[in-house]
């Protein structure tokens, strides 16, 4: 998952979230972020939590790194603490460009597919015999 951040100091950051396994549910997690200028900061999440409290979602982790990134931690690959309290902000999430979809197609029906074929024949549109 790609998104953008603005940071007062530093402009508008890329930030990229990549997470193993099918659907991005499996850890570890790796959140990078790089500024205007193209320093790129590595944040690892390995979930340390034993017991029944929940896992957190994908995008607390990306404000997790975010709030990190702000408070110094930038250009080295540093673990996601997530103690830490979340940054507050927009975060837009960018989506990459996708072409429209093809037209439905139509298929005749499996009940009657050969009504249409015998009405045009009886009209005498098909008759070139």
């Amino acid at each position: 998952m790609n998104f953008s951040y603005s940071t007062p100091h530093s402009g508008a950051c890329l930030v990229k979230l990549w997470a193993s396994g099918r659907y991005g549910f499996s850890l570890p997690k790796k959140v990078e972020i790089t500024d205007a200028a193209g320093v790129t900061s590595s944040f690892l999440y390995h979930s340390r939590k034993v017991g029944t409290s929940p896992e957190l979602t994908n995008r607390m982790l990306v404000r997790i790194a975010i709030a990190q990134f702000l408070q110094g931690a930038r250009g080295a690959s540093v673990q996601i603490d997530d103690s830490v309290a979340p940054c507050v902000g927009a975060l837009t999430q960018i989506r990459p460009f996708a072409p429209p979809l093809p037209p439905p197609r139509v298929r005749p029906s499996r009940v009657m597919p050969k009504a249409a074929a015998l009405a045009a024949t009886a009209d005498g549109i098909n008759d070139a015999a």
